[in-house]
Order: structure tokens, then sequence, then C-alpha cells
């Protein structure tokens, strides 16, 4: 009889072939192992695909081919692939990532894990089963940058080719455009701010906070020689100052007192839509007349949206009756940068039990969210708050005059070279969207 070469070695060369060419399409080297191996089939060495630079970063291949239909625990969106556990404890401690590849040979298409990042969860180690997403884990020619990521983890001090990803990059900066040009000192009895506060409001019923009380003397954006704040201090006094000298001092006990001043300017500017809680330090959207939802319209990125920022949930068992309202805050720090000042505008959710009072399971609810929220929620959460704060400039007076001590304007960020592929970001985010997030689309 003469030799034959088995079915199952065709299957392993078209396996093989297609992950070489893959790779080359993504303008990568593949070189083979050859010969003996111990469960790495390949090499992939990174290669700048416009100067043909190589920079000896290497990623590990372990293929396996298949000519089933269909795959193991295959469903609509997965399936998995059994792994001993030799195999894993082999890939998990080399010194280069390893890239496990399933290719299916009939339909002529290809799935991958990186191994090392896969089993870092430890939920993933008792069945020794790798789940695949026959959605965004498809190995073809666009994977190019996000494997050069992976490489760049390989070790300290390890890195990447330049990823050719031309990306915005968003911080979440809201930049402070003006805040008043003056302060005003003065001496007074009050003690603190509480009692500067209620003294105020005996004169004036809705008395601005634009001040603070500190050591027997009031520091204020408002002058002091006018009512009502000059019947609550010593008008003789009163000293008048620039404020870039608390802005830019070199003191920090003063640029303190300026971020306390700036802080209570955000709350009056925003006062007629936005709650406080001095605890937790969120501002957060109150509801519009017990209704159960309020929706923000705005602009983000070149359209109209809207956004769901105040809702009522009924309970699921008992529908007439309140579970709790979410209502869509920010976190706020003021930052200096040189000789700029920003808001720092974290997004969050704050969750009360009538749309006033804070729910006894809010960290609960809050929980939850984040483990839904992925990361186009946050920036959505982001987009809608840079845009409220720089459109939030007339006072509540009947006129609509602008807000004198404090506006904001809108952060552009910045065009960078690199970024972090797409893909490899939704490979780590959940599939499920979170019912709260509320983004209800363009106008």
């Amino acid at each position: 009889m003469g030799k034959k070469i088995g079915r199952a070695s065709i299957i392993g060369e078209q396996g093989i072939a297609y992950i070489r060419r893959a790779v080359l399409d993504m303008g990568h080297m593949f070189y083979e192992t050859g010969g003996v191996e111990a469960g790495i089939d390949g090499y992939i060495e990174l290669r700048d695909s416009e100067t043909g630079q190589v920079g000896n970063l290497i990623l590990q291949v372990q293929g396996r081919a298949t000519e089933r239909e269909r795959l193991p625990a295959e469903t609509a969106d997965s399936f998995e692939w059994p792994c001993s556990e030799a195999e894993i404890n082999y890939w998990r401690h080399g010194t280069a990532p390893v890239l496990l590849i399933v290719v299916q040979t009939k339909t002529n298409r290809a799935y991958w894990k990186s191994i090392r990042d896969y089993f870092a969860d430890a939920h993933n180690m008792p069945n020794r089963r790798v789940l695949f997403d026959k959605h965004s884990d498809v190995f073809d020619s666009s994977l190019g940058a996000t494997i050069s990521t992976i490489a760049a983890s390989a070790r300290p001090g390890a890195i990447a080719l330049p990823n050719r990803l031309e990306e915005r990059v968003l911080p979440n900066l809201v930049p402070v455009s003006r805040f008043g040009a003056h302060l005003f000192v003065a001496s007074t009895d009050c003690r603190d701010n509480r009692e500067f506060g209620y003294a105020s409001r005996l004169h004036a019923e809705d008395a601005p906070g634009e001040w603070i009380v500190k050591g027997g003397r009031v520091l204020s954006f408002h002058d002091l020689d006018t009512q009502p704040w000059n019947q609550l201090c010593d008008v003789g006094t009163i000293e008048r100052f620039d404020s870039r000298e608390w802005a830019l001092a070199s003191d920090p006990d003063r640029q303190r007192d300026f971020v306390q001043l700036l802080n209570r300017a955000l709350r009056e500017l925003t006062r007629d839509d936005l709650a406080y809680d001095r605890n937790r330090r969120i501002l957060y959207f109150r509801p519009l007349d017990n209704r159960p939802v309020r929706t923000l319209h705005y602009h983000a990125f070149e359209k109209n949206t809207r956004r769901d920022v105040v809702r009522r949930y009924q309970k699921k068992r008992r529908p007439n009756e309140t579970a709790y309202w979410r209502h869509s805050g920010f976190i706020g720090n003021f930052r200096c940068f040189g000789e700029q000042w920003y808001l720092e505008a974290t997004p969050t959710y704050y969750f009360t039990w009538n749309g006033y009072r804070e729910d006894r399971f809010a960290d609960e609810h809050l929980k939850r969210i984040k483990e839904l929220e992925n990361n186009s929620a946050v920036i959505g959460q982001f987009v809608m708050w840079n845009d409220y704060l720089v459109s939030k400039r007339a006072t509540r007076d009947m006129f609509g005059t602008e807000y004198p001590f404090i506006g904001f304007s809108r952060g552009e960020g910045h065009v960078v070279q690199q970024g972090v592929p797409d893909d490899l970001w939704r490979s780590k985010e959940p599939r499920r969207r979170a019912t709260l997030f509320d983004d209800v689309g363009g106008d």
C-alpha cells in the first residue's frame, strides 16, 4: 500500500493557511513553528505597514481547525472550545501572549481569543472552556491594530509599533470661560456659613449664595456694600480685589477659598434645574412637577438628541406603586492647569424614593447600573453635561441676563495619532444594554 496523508493533516494545513493569509493582510508577518512543538503553531511579528519597521514584538498562535459545520455548544451568537488544563497552563505562563484561533474551514471563518486576557478572569478557569462571541471575536484582516495593542502588554517596558489610528480624546473637563471679575472681603459677626446664610435669608428670602465665611470675614463675588450684604457685615472694612489674586494664587488656602466660591456659583447657576446632595457631592436633575419623566434636549457630536434625565420606575408586581426615581447627575471638581480653570465633571446617577429624598437602596441601584454601563454610555452622559453647562447662561430674572459669576465653554478635546481599537473596547464590555441609560435618539 502507498503512503497516505490523512484528512486531519489537510484540515490543519487549511487552518494555518487561513491564519497566514489574514495576518499578512493585516500587514504583519506570520512564521510557522515547524518541527517539534508543544502547543504553539506559529508566531506573528508586528510590522508597521507604512514604514515596514519591525520591533521584535511577538504574538504566539495556537490554531485549531475544524470542518464541522456546527461548533461545540454553538448558538446563534457564540460557541465554546474545550481546552485541557495542561494547555491552558502552558499558554498562560509564557513570555509572549498566546492567541487561540479556531478556523472553520467549510465556512471560511475564524475566531480568536487572547488566552492570557481570557483566563485572567478567575470565573473562566473552572470549566476550561473558551467562550467565543461569533460577532466580536471574528479573526480577519481588520485586527491589525488590536493585536498590536495586545502585544504591547507582553512585558514591562514593551513598546508597540504605533497604531495608525486618528482618534479624538475627550477629557471630562469643561473649561471655565469666566468668573466674577472682583472679590469682596469684609468683617462679619456671623461665625460660619450656616449663620450667615440664615441671616441673609431674613433680609432677602431668595438671597443668593456666592460667598463663604471664614475666620470672622466674608468673601464674596457680590459687592458687599449692597443689600442684603451691607446688613450682615461691617461696611467700613470692605475691600475689593481682582479675582485673579485668588484664582492664580500660590497660597493653597486662597485657592481652596476660590474653589468654594466657584462651587457655590455653580450651584446658583443651575439651581432652577439641579438639586445638590452635600454628602455625596452630587448635582442632579430635579423632577418637573412630579412628572414621571424629565427629558433634556441637547446637542451632541454635530446632531441634536435628547435624554431622559429623570425617570420614575414602578414596582414589577405592583405597577401602581413607585419603586424608585433615577436622576442623571455628576460630581464636580474644579481644577486649575496653568492659568486655566476647568470643571472636572464625572457623570453618575442619583436615586430617590419620591423624586426628592434619597432611596435607601441607592447604592445597590448605582452598582447595578455601573455594571451595565459601557464606554459609549459614559461618553454620552458627559457630552450631555458639557452641552448643558455651556448653554446654561441666563439668570432667573425676567430679562434673562447673563449670569456674571461663572460660565463655561465647550471642551473640544484633542486629536491624537494613536488609539485603542474599538473592537478591543467592545470585547471587554457587556453586550447587554441598560434600560436605565435612556438616550432616546436624535431629533
